[in-house]
């Protein structure tokens, strides 16, 4: 009897594991490793000397969508990613990509104010920890692409309430679970903020306004 309540929970386990597993490579699959395609978005992208920053942006136009839904793209020449950005921070919607904070203190990319990006360390912010200061960022939004240069990164514990706030300029935080090798519920969280430094059309003005499956 105590062999089949072994093999039981041996069963049960593989199970778990596997669905895990699955779960974790469909995430981690969304994000498209491509340093050439990256590259592309812009002729400077390793030019990592501290740029003026804009000190407004410009009014977001597009319509409010449902949470999950697509809405634009965040390119990383220097980790060669480009990773689908979508609406809403709720867990449903970190599995789809980088979830678009919104809420109190936060706007849309490219207008003036804060916006907030959040991901998980394990599937699309996977090698955030290697960026450093003047690393560019390319936020593809609304037919335009927002260029973001890295000013500083710091670490805080999750309930830190002092990141999401009203900024009066253009600014973009990224925000991932740390350390990054934690095992279960990370309690601390790792911090990138980035100045806005260009606005420029997006020459494949890509429409991402579709509901992610």
């Amino acid at each position: 009897m105590a062999r089949k309540v072994a093999w039981l929970f041996m069963i049960a386990g593989a199970l778990i594991l596997g669905y895990n597993a699955f779960n974790w490579w469909n995430e981690i699959s969304i994000a498209v490793v491509d340093p050439k395609l990256a590259m592309s978005f812009s002729d400077d992208w390793n030019d990592t000397s501290k740029q003026p920053a804009l000190l407004r942006g410009q009014k977001d136009t597009s319509a409010q969508v449902p949470n999950g839904t697509k809405v634009g793209e965040l390119v990383i020449p220097k980790m060669g990613a480009i990773l689908p950005i979508v609406q809403g921070t709720d867990e449903e919607s970190l599995k789809k990509g980088v979830g678009l904070y919104e809420g109190y203190g936060t706007v849309n990319p490219g207008e003036t104010g804060h916006v907030v990006l959040s991901g998980h360390r394990d599937t699309v912010f996977r090698g955030l920890g290697d960026l450093k200061a003047g690393d560019k960022l390319l936020v593809r939004y609304n037919g335009n692409i927002f260029t973001y240069q890295f000013r500083k990164y710091w670490i805080t514990k999750a309930s830190d309430r002092t990141v999401i706030v009203p900024i009066p300029r253009p600014v973009l935080t990224l925000t991932t679970c740390y350390p990054f090798d934690y095992i279960g519920d990370a309690p601390d969280r790792y911090i990138i903020r980035a100045e806005l430094i260009d606005i420029k059309k997006d020459p494949k003005n890509q429409p991402f306004t579709e509901v992610a499956d």
